[in-house]
């Protein structure tokens, strides 16, 4: 029911009656198990709220402004009425408007007026349907929709929605990177980046690795990256502690140390399947490069990667006071595979030589522990797979040792784990990207990347209103008229 040609006091009356019998049946369920009176009063809600919004577009007279109206392209005619579907979350609605005319163009003042959507889908349904495709399977946004709204929406509309509400993202970070950045009071500013792959379906897929070598499995994934930027509170910890609570972290709680890690604060998150690596780093670095850090560096936090280490140092380099730093649970991982080779697993003698030679690093004697490493392969009776590991772990070290120097980082309280960005790429890119069955598009996981992003970075609610701003600002004739 659409009530196209309704008049405003029936629409009115319809209100009244219906409201009417919502009380009347409220009062009428007794004995009955509240959760289904409570599913009546929504359903009945939900139509009482389709009856407003035709009361509120029939009290808009069509958008009739007169014969004619003067714009900036000259005196415009009105001319016939045109039906636009309006696509509320009450349901759908057929708009009656008026439509004006300049010349061979024609235009609806009453769209431009309130901000009528291109297509049909209400700005407020489509942020209500972008909620549920971020953090779920479209299926299951569509049939959320279907059973609690009783609205029919397809997996591609859902797809087509989340596609075009993305479309202000780089606008809005623009904008927002030109206004003023407050102080930081203490905090210090750290970067991280790192990778998380996106399933692909069979044509984006086949893109990724033209000819794979012999034994090698085509791969089905193609690299997202992702970005943070956060401050975090200086803390200050010895080499011991540190230590402790990475190798023996069940014994932590016995410590006397028990404060927590500084908690990451104002985190921005970025995460591209579509774009460069480079042009991602960019996108942090607009976000910090008008910041000061004349008296507190930049802080970077990365794994090994030396690409990423290389990228960083060019991104950057107009940022002259920054600290980069090697992860340390990666530098753990390789004190491990030697500790595998001379102890056997899951030994007290290999968490004892693990504990040894982290605390040797975090006291900064990285070239000491690489001189013992390169002793011990050259005078050991090694097998050949042996070896190999050896050398693997001090080829690492030497790569790395410029980014190792954890006594001063500990010292100046600085971050030494990549923990932000590499929970950022579970939460924002692993939980929707890979749940079970799904294969993305480039330009499909693009959207859901940046919506995400966005949400996570607790900056929804304000892109929100800027992407429906920006709606009005570019609709049709809105410079001329």
């Amino acid at each position: 029911m659409t009530y196209a040609n309704t008049s405003i006091e029936t629409y009115l009356s319809d209100c009244k009656e219906e409201f009417s019998q919502i009380l009347s049946d409220v009062l009428m369920e007794r004995n009955q198990d509240a959760h289904a009176v409570e599913a009546s009063i929504f359903k009945k809600l939900i139509q009482l709220g389709f009856i407003l919004m035709q009361l509120y577009f029939a009290n808009q007279n069509k958008g009739d402004y007169g014969e004619t109206i003067d714009t900036a392209r000259g005196v415009a005619k009105r001319g016939r009425t045109s039906t636009k579907s309006y696509f509320s979350i009450f349901g759908k609605i057929k708009v009656v408007r008026y439509l004006y005319h300049i010349g061979n163009d024609s235009f609806a003042p009453l769209d431009l007026l309130l901000n009528l959507p291109v297509r049909c889908y209400s700005y407020y349904l489509s942020e209500f349907a972008n909620l549920l495709n971020i953090n779920g399977a479209y299926r299951n946004a569509s049939e959320l929709l279907k059973k609690f709204f009783g609205l029919n929406i397809s997996i591609s509309a859902l797809e087509t929605i989340s596609g075009e509400s993305a479309d202000c993202y780089e606008d809005y970070y623009d904008l927002k990177g030109k206004l003023p950045k407050p102080e930081r009071k203490g905090k210090r500013k750290v970067v991280e980046f790192d990778g998380k792959g996106v399933p692909m379906i069979k044509e984006e897929a086949a893109k990724i690795v033209g000819r794979p070598g012999k034994g090698e499995k085509k791969q089905k994934k193609k690299e997202a990256l992702v970005g943070v930027s956060f401050e975090v509170d200086s803390n200050v910890r010895s080499a011991k502690e540190v230590a402790s609570n990475l190798v023996y972290p069940e014994k932590k709680e016995d410590s006397h140390e028990t404060n927590k890690p500084a908690k990451a604060q104002n985190i921005r998150y970025i995460a591209s399947v579509e774009k460069p690596k480079r042009e991602v780093m960019e996108e942090i670095y607009k976000e910090v490069k008008n910041e000061n850090f004349s008296d507190e560096p930049l802080v970077c936090v990365m794994d090994g990667a030396l690409i990423l280490w290389n990228l960083f140092k060019d991104v950057f380099i107009n940022i002259e006071n920054k600290v980069l730093i090697l992860d340390i649970i990666h530098v753990l991982e390789y004190i491990w595979i030697i500790a595998h080779v001379k102890h056997k697993e899951g030994s007290d003698g290999g968490k004892k030589y693990v504990y040894e030679k982290l605390l040797l690093i975090l006291q900064g004697k990285v070239a000491s522990y690489i001189m013992e490493l390169q002793s011990e392969m050259l005078n050991g009776k090694w097998k050949k797979s042996q070896k190999a590991k050896f050398s693997k772990v001090i080829t690492y070290f030497k790569n790395h040792k410029s980014y190792m120097k954890y006594d001063l980082y500990l010292s100046e309280g600085y971050p030494i784990g990549s923990g932000v960005v590499e929970s950022a790429c579970s939460h924002v890119v692993k939980d929707r990207m890979e749940i079970s069955g799904a294969r993305w598009g480039i330009g499909g996981s693009e959207s859901i990347l940046r919506l995400r992003s966005l949400a996570k970075s607790r900056d929804w609610d304000e892109y929100w209103e800027f992407f429906a701003a920006q709606a009005r600002e570019n609709a049709f004739f809105s410079d001329e008229y």
